[in-house]
């Protein structure tokens, strides 16, 4: 039996308020009342085994404490016992002093949530590609036969980043629900290599589909997808969230249906401030970001109207091609916008122009956008073209 195998038959892992490698600042929001607690478990680059941890409510604060594996069981502040089942029982009616003369009392074990998975319920099939963060496989949720996708994090030095940005992505996903949104299964986070679980897109995204298809899908399928994306955008923003990242490299294909995804940049509040010395998306920011430093629901109007453009420009090719990133925030800054491409509807151009507005509170709304596309997605393709005004 290898080291992986023993640890993955632990004693933690069949206990219901073993967390595994939940931050701190999630495991805090479950431990509300006093004498609340559960086991956390850390990651150790010097040891087969991860570390585990104690986490307990008193008043104000959560307080931690290292449990050691030892051969007869586990020990914590110098005390003994032959499992952890047999340390929660005997400080669930005794105090647990600290080195302080700090008396806690365990009283109510946090279980895990609805999305905590186990390796056992997922089986990883094929490598499909890379993330912003780790690797993604084609897989199966085992319990529903269901074909997933899986962001694995592995076993590297980078591990605790990984996880950090995994879990930063669960937080949001787990928030929304909506058919033009990605679903989110869950998370196994109980021991490496710790996996994020979501619906399996089996068209790609949008980008590939018009970089490589592109001459064969049709303007109103176009429109359509548009209509799609508005709908989950503007479903986002009526929960107050911030999704970010908005392109099309950054919607996914079920068939027919258009799905955004990519919840790494996602916030779920109507302002965010971002540090303008880290790397940006520049072809898709606002300008007022470069002023402002904040994120809003009008800078995602701005970056949707970045992507009508890159809808209809056929062949596909990223906005301001021919220009370095510097030089489309000089010029964007300035005034300046892209032309419609000669595929675009007048609808449409007229569209991504107020989505591009220099002001903010010029641009429209996420659901004054997206009732605008439905219409515009009504209107019958022969005249489309023909139409200036709604």
């Amino acid at each position: 039996m290898t080291a992986e195998e023993t640890d993955a038959t632990a004693e933690e892992y069949v206990l219901q308020y073993f967390h595994g490698a939940l931050p701190d600042v999630d495991a805090d929001k479950l431990l509300v009342h006093q004498g609340d607690f559960l086991i956390q478990s850390r990651h150790d680059a010097n040891n087969s085994r991860d570390r585990l941890i104690l986490a307990i409510r008193k008043g104000s604060r959560v307080r931690r404490f290292d449990i050691q594996r030892c051969v007869h069981g586990v020990r914590i502040l110098g005390k003994s016992f032959a499992s952890i089942q047999a340390m929660v029982e005997h400080y669930h009616s005794k105090n647990l002093e600290t080195a302080r003369g700090e008396l806690l009392r365990l009283r109510h074990a946090i279980p895990k949530g609805r999305h905590y998975l186990s390796h056992h319920d997922i089986k990883l099939i094929q490598k499909i590609g890379s993330g912003a963060y780790g690797t993604v496989y084609r897989g199966l949720l085992i319990k529903d036969n269901r074909a997933i996708a899986v962001k694995r994090i592995g076993s590297d030095g980078e591990i605790e980043k990984g996880l950090k940005r995994m879990m930063k992505e669960a937080r949001v996903m787990q928030l929304y629900e909506h058919p033009n949104i990605v679903k989110f299964y869950g998370f196994v986070i109980d021991r490496p290599p710790y996996l994020l679980a979501m619906e399996l897109c089996t068209g790609g995204s949008v980008e590939d589909k018009l970089r490589h298809s592109g001459q064969n899908i049709t303007i109103a399928r176009r429109i359509d997808m548009c209509c799609q994306a508005s709908r989950g955008l503007s479903y986002l923003h009526q929960k107050s969230c911030i999704h970010r990242d908005i392109a099309t490299r950054n919607c996914l294909l079920a068939g027919a249906v258009l799905k955004l995804a990519d919840f790494g940049m996602c916030r779920p509040k109507p302002v965010y401030k971002i540090d303008l010395s880290k790397p940006q998306n520049i072809r898709w920011l606002a300008p007022e970001v470069w002023h402002t430093g904040e994120t809003c629901f009008a800078t995602d109007i701005y970056a949707f109207g970045i992507m009508l453009w890159e809808f209809f420009e056929i062949p596909y090719n990223i906005p301001y091609s021919n220009w370095k990133a510097i030089t489309v925030k000089e010029r964007v800054m300035c005034g300046y916008r892209m032309p419609a491409p000669k595929s675009m509807p007048p609808l449409l151009s007229a569209l991504m122009r107020k989505c591009c507005d220099q002001q903010p509170d010029a641009r429209p709304t996420a659901i004054e956008l997206r009732r605008h596309l439905e219409r515009i997605n009504e209107i019958p393709i022969i005249l489309i073209y023909k139409m200036r005004d709604l």
